[in-house]
């Protein structure tokens, strides 16, 4: 027997041999391209998963981001609502202040001017008393005259 390519030949075989080895070799090379294209398909989806991994790792960053922008805006509307809110505030109490003051000054003056009309009043009739006295008086002195003439 002789070793050939790790393979023991008998004398009496060569051309079945050599085409047992012709074919070993061939699955030999068949098993090799495919073990190359198993590895090359491998490493494809070891990368199309790597690029997978990557895009979804930059989309949730995105989102982080587009979540941590909405957030912040929501907060920022509503302290600019807040604010609004203590201006409009502030503004009514003021302007309710100013109401008040201004019922106040009105009621005062109310009251003032009602005050004198009463006044008025009483002297325009402490005058008609004083007149309608004086009235009477003189009638009593004419009546007076009137009866010593007569009489």
């Amino acid at each position: 027997m002789t070793k050939k390519a790790d393979v023991f030949i008998a004398p009496g075989e060569p051309d079945a041999l050599h085409l047992a080895l012709s074919e070993v070799r061939m699955l030999q090379r068949t098993v090799m391209e495919l073990r190359t294209a198993l590895e090359q398909a491998h490493h494809e989806r070891a990368r199309m998963v790597q690029d997978a991994l990557a895009s979804s790792h930059n989309e949730l960053q995105q989102m982080r981001a587009t979540v941590l922008s909405l957030r912040e805006a929501l907060e920022q509307s509503r302290m600019e609502r807040e604010a609004a809110l203590k201006t409009a505030t502030a503004g009514a109490q003021g302007e309710i202040t100013q109401l008040r003051e201004t019922v106040s000054v009105l009621r005062t003056e109310l009251e003032r001017v009602s005050r004198e009309q009463g006044e008025a009043a009483q002297q325009v009739a402490t005058a008609h008393r004083a007149e309608v006295v004086q009235l009477h008086e003189t009638i009593r002195a004419l009546r007076d005259v009137l009866e010593a003439r007569q009489a």
